[in-house]
């Protein structure tokens, strides 16, 4: 495996991504790129039993022109936040260990979180504190070129690109989903989805994520 890899900030990352942070021995994650709408950057896709839905959060006009990904501000418009919790809520309030690690979760909505990137990995490291494992992560001090001994998955790992293509060694491990029984098992969702799911197993399903 190449010695880094270099990812984007994002928002309740899919499976893929929790799988990077799992076996890379080291992880960037881009400060000083500028803000890419439209991408794991501000999205997340939950499971339900209509298939992905999508989570968005709002971000300031600001960032619709060029802004540097740390200096994106969270909006409060449209209540997104509450509404973000009430989605999670309905999708994985039935599953196994939706109680058992809400009330971790929860507070860093309601800590009103000015930034993008500051949300983001307070949840992030929240996760991967629930599920037992502590990567690696640095954080750029100016904006890097990719470069040898680099695996740059900014913009390849992105939910409008095939995930084959950006990181082939991924495999979908399958899990139990509450959703299981109306539908196909559904790959690659955020990382809630395999957290609510199967709890302390999840870092099972990381582990065995990745084709050697």
């Amino acid at each position: 495996m190449d010695k880094t890899f270099l990812l984007s900030t994002a928002y309740l990352a899919p499976v893929a991504y929790y799988a990077v942070l799992y076996h890379a021995p080291k992880v960037i994650i881009e400060t000083h790129e500028n803000y890419n709408k439209q991408s794991y950057r501000n999205r997340c896709f939950l499971g339900s039993d209509q298939g992905p839905l999508t989570l968005s959060i709002n971000v300031e006009k600001g960032a619709r022109i060029k802004c540097p990904i740390r200096e994106v501000r969270l909006s409060d418009h449209g209540e997104w936040r509450h509404q973000h919790l009430i989605a999670i809520m309905s999708a994985y309030g039935r599953t196994p260990f939706y109680e058992y690690y809400i009330d971790e979760l929860a507070p860093l909505w309601q800590q009103e979180s000015e930034t993008l990137l500051g949300l983001n990995e307070a949840l992030r490291r929240k996760i991967c504190e629930l599920i037992g494992f502590a990567p690696a992560v640095e954080y750029s001090t100016e904006y890097i070129e990719a470069g040898e001994g680099i695996r740059d998955l900014r913009e390849t790992l992105h939910p409008k690109r095939p995930l084959e293509a950006a990181l082939p060694e991924f495999k979908a491990e399958p899990y139990w989903q509450v959703f299981g029984e109306r539908q196909p098992f559904l790959p690659n969702l955020s990382i809630l989805d395999l957290l609510f799911n199967m709890g302390p197993e999840s870092i099972l399903v990381l582990r065995d994520s990745f084709e050697s």
